[in-house]
């Protein structure tokens, strides 16, 4: 029996160097940039493009109150395809969710961005195929 598995012991040895590569380091954002934002990768043209496309599905609230003094800022999560699959609030702004004004303001911004007319992003070819994080500005 000792004999029978210093054989195998033998027979499953590495006679070799392992031929495939260490693991990437991990960290950085679950996709995309690990900074966390590709927004500086679109030029002034590019940003105009995606804000324009999504304008067309931005409904205005023309009975809210100073709504053309808000501004809301959203953190755009695409998938590889330029799809919109995730829209927040971001930044200092979401402090003033509990502001109902504001609060109605920011997610007519959020559904802007998700409506399945404007969901399909018109990223520039060289930042597709991979999942992008995006700052987008509403204001009226």
């Amino acid at each position: 029996m000792e004999n029978t598995l210093e054989k195998l012991r033998q027979q499953l040895a590495q006679s070799q160097p392992p031929k495939a590569r260490a693991n990437p380091r991990s960290g950085g954002a679950g996709g995309g940039n690990p900074a966390g934002n590709d927004t500086a990768a679109l030029n002034a043209e590019q940003r105009g493009a995606i804000g324009d496309h999504v304008r067309e599905c931005w409904t205005k609230d023309a009975g809210a109150l100073n709504i053309d003094k808000q501004r809301v800022m959203l953190t755009v999560t695409t998938d590889a395809t330029g799809v919109a699959r995730k829209a927040v609030v971001a930044g200092d702004d979401i402090g003033r969710l509990g502001d109902p004004r504001f609060r109605a303001f920011a997610e007519r911004a959020i559904r802007a961005i998700m409506d399945p007319r404007c969901a399909n992003l018109p990223l520039p070819h060289n930042v597709l195929g991979k999942v992008n994080v995006l700052t987008f500005r509403f204001s009226p």
